[in-house]
């Protein structure tokens, strides 16, 4: 399914989920302020680029990400999309992971992205474990289980 992009914070969103795929941190990154904050519920957020890198970098050690984009609506700054990520590990079936986000832009860049999930799909079907009573201070590890 294509979405069709209707202002540039969409547009930036679009752009921002084709790096996923490639597993390209640092493009990731540079797309949010230095102050943005990214946060999969029911996980700890992480705020800073220093926290976002460290936490993709543990979610890229362990598998490999793939956004499908089904449905996105953004009213002024704020875009809503509903998501279907493929997560893909070697040796496991591809996990669908039904994903509702939320992103603030401010000044072209990614302030906050809010991501709501289940949790406890990604863990079973990955076969990985989450420690979802970190603070945000401290550094979510990806466990096999």
């Amino acid at each position: 399914m294509t979405v069709e992009a209707f202002t540039d914070e969409e547009r930036l969103v679009l752009e921002f989920f084709e790096h996923w795929e490639e597993r390209d941190i640092e493009a990731i990154v540079g797309y949010f302020a230095a102050d943005g904050s990214y946060i999969d519920m029911p996980l700890p957020p992480r705020r800073g680029t220093d926290a976002i890198r460290a936490y993709l970098t543990e979610i890229f050690g362990a598998f490999t990400v793939k956004i499908e984009t089904l449905a996105m609506a953004s009213r002024g700054e704020t875009v809503f999309t509903e998501r279907i990520d493929y997560l893909i590990r070697d040796g496991h079936p591809t996990v669908d992971l039904p994903v509702t986000g939320v992103m603030e832009i401010r000044d072209g860049k990614i302030a906050a992205w809010r991501d709501y999930l289940d949790l406890k799909t990604v863990e079973a079907g990955l076969a990985v474990s989450y420690d979802a009573s970190a603070d945000e201070t401290d550094t979510v590890s990806v466990r096999n289980v």
